[in-house]
């Protein structure tokens, strides 16, 4: 029998065989609710001492190596993360000794030995997680090389202790169901370049800004079309079924194990430490911003409990019970992160999908945790804040496609060629719960100024400057809040939307484009001091130089990085947008390359 999820009526439940872990809630857990596989004592080795290292062909490995970076112990100056592997099931149905993970830093005399723990199974293959606490370098970047049961030798950066991280940023890294991926050249290009420029000048950490992966396909399931055969009431009706747990279960393993394995990607996700948060499609299109009698099916609760438990061991290394000990914070749902990514530079990572639903994107409760973990963990003598958010705050608004949507249908789409008319759960026009999840939607803009002018607050009060990075909307640009105070240094409401979508899906169609411009002007937010928002003029020219009319939003594939200017105390973030679009996959010219756009994001002057 199927592991039983939390459902909104009764049922009994029950221990799923493909599963080793007892049931678990798709809200945050009791401190009992998720107990831990039961798996025998492992050996303890002495330090200093090699542990008995077994041969590759003990564990063959579904998936990883997958890096992660939780955050630095400035005290100790030292680094702390993670690696996380997947292994294979065993045809014996036995575990033998735990995998070991030997790794050097090419100073100390003897490499670091490692012990996997096992922190979850699912139909006989394990997550082995490695918890790495690596001491830095007083000043320089230092190489780690590391492997696996003696496997292929990996290896990694970390910062040193007085240097600010070099660091990456993507979003919407898969391919929506209706996209011709061939057309576009497949998923590596921009993996390629990225990678490229990781050689020449290693990037200490990759920021995955929602989108890590696409999980839409999950309703072509035989099973999901099932219960996709009733009637809107009767989807929201029915129980979730133990065959379809099953398939939802296999679904996301399965997804997890192929997309984070394969091509170009896989390779970064070895060789670049991550810190992610998630958005709609690592669970499905949408997630968090249907109807309530949607959201509270047994069936969508379901789905969101089951990538929740995937995300949060592929993407975090983590489980619901251990969530407290890798380093986020919650309020009660969801995983916030605070971290630190140089003595410059600190980073908030807000969970705007756990907590999502149609009229709220985060809870009272999880802002006024995230300010005081803020006013008492960030360093004096930081300069600049990231706050990364999935959806952008700053961006055009589609007032007037909200009011028209929901009575006339899918005008966006119909004016556009956007997207099919109404969506496959139910029944709404499609680009609605796109329009919905937008903090500049109706039902959010009060949380979203609040939100804001916190920030400024915080800004001002701590002279540190606030930027925000994110993806989901498939383009690159830059919206702008400013007080128009000069010079800039000496503007505390001044905060920089850098938005940098997609990595690997498909660009909007022109005429979103078009629209999006149309709608642009300059919006006030009255508070302490009156902000100006605008989308600044970023992209006066196009990737081939041609000039652009539309400069503000640029519909081709990117990605970004940025780094501290340590001479003027400043950010600088390039956006690199992809040369040409298209080429078939390992052909000749496939790759074009990328341009890129500078912004400088100025220090915030006492």
């Amino acid at each position: 029998m199927p592991q039983v999820y939390p459902q909104h009526q009764p049922v009994q439940q029950q221990q799923s065989q493909g599963s080793m872990v007892p049931p678990f809630s798709p809200v945050q857990p009791t401190s009992n609710a998720y107990g831990q596989p039961a798996y025998p004592p492992q050996q303890q080795y002495q330090p200093g001492l090699p542990p008995t290292v077994n041969p590759s062909s003990t564990y063959g490995f579904l998936c990883g190596p997958l890096l992660r970076y939780q955050n630095m112990d400035l005290h100790q100056g030292s680094w702390l993360g993670s690696v996380m592997m997947v292994s294979k099931p065993n045809p014996q149905g036995q575990q033998g000794p735990a995998p070991v993970l030997t790794w050097s830093d090419g100073q100390s005399p003897h490499p670091q030995h490692v012990t996997g723990q096992a922190i979850d199974g699912y139909n006989q293959s394990i997550f082995w997680r490695f918890s790495l606490v690596i001491p830095q370098d007083p000043h320089a970047t230092k190489k780690i090389t590391y492997s696996i049961n003696g496997g292929p030798s990996y290896w990694f950066f970390i910062a040193g202790r007085s240097e600010s991280f070099r660091w990456m940023f993507y979003s919407c890294n898969g391919f929506s169901s209706s996209t011709d991926s061939v057309a576009l050249g497949g998923a590596n290009p921009l993996w390629n370049d990225a990678l490229a420029k990781h050689t020449e000048q290693p990037y200490h950490v990759m920021i995955g800004g929602g989108d890590q992966l696409y999980c839409d396909s999950i309703l072509e399931e035989p099973e999901m079309k099932e219960w996709l055969g009733g009637t809107i009431p009767e989807r929201e009706k029915a129980i979730c079924k133990p065959h379809w747990i099953v398939a939802i279960e296999k679904y996301y393993f399965n997804r997890y194990c192929t997309w984070f394995s394969q091509g170009t990607y896989g390779q970064a996700l070895a060789a670049i430490p991550t810190v992610n948060m998630w958005d709609d499609h690592d669970t499905i299109d949408g997630y968090g911003s249907y109807p309530e009698s949607t959201m509270k099916s047994s069936v969508m609760t379901t789905l969101g409990a089951v990538s929740r438990r995937f995300y949060l061991l592929f993407q975090h290394h983590t489980t619901p019970s251990l969530v407290p000990h890798h380093g986020f914070f919650s309020a009660g749902t969801g995983e916030n992160i605070l971290c630190s990514l140089g003595p410059s530079t600190s980073m908030l990572v807000l969970d705007a999908r756990s907590e999502r639903t149609k009229n709220m994107v985060c809870s009272d409760q999880t802002y006024d945790l995230a300010f005081a973990k803020m006013y008492q963990e960030i360093p004096q003598g930081t300069r600049h804040m990231l706050v990364q958010i999935g959806v952008p705050i700053a961006y055009p608004r589609l007032v007037f496609a909200e009011n028209l949507m929901g009575s006339v249908g899918n005008v966006l789409g119909n004016l556009t060629g956007a997207k099919s008319v109404v969506n496959k759960i139910n029944g709404e026009p499609e680009l609605l719960d796109d329009l919905n999840d937008h903090w500049t939607a109706k039902a959010h803009k009060q949380e979203r100024n609040k939100f804001i002018t916190r920030l400024q607050n915080f800004a001002n009060e701590r002279k540190i400057r606030i930027t925000f990075i994110s993806g989901d909307v498939h383009c690159a640009g830059v919206g702008r809040f400013t007080a128009k105070i000069s010079p800039p240094e000496k503007d505390p409401q001044l905060m920089y939307q850098v938005i940098s979508s997609a990595i690997v899906n498909e660009p909007p169609p022109e005429g979103v484009i078009r629209l999006l411009h149309f709608q642009d002007k300059v919006h006030i937010l009255e508070g302490r001091v009156k902000t100006y928002e605008d989308m600044y003029p970023m992209f006066t020219q196009d990737v081939n130089g041609q000039t652009l009319q539309m400069d503000k939003l640029l519909p081709r594939r990117n990605y970004s990085h940025g780094k501290f200017n340590h001479h003027t105390g400043g950010l600088e973030i390039t956006i690199f947008a992809e040369n040409v679009r298209g080429g078939p996959e390992h052909t000749p010219g496939g790759d074009r390359g990328t341009k890129g756009y500078v912004i400088h994001v100025p220090r915030l002057e006492a």
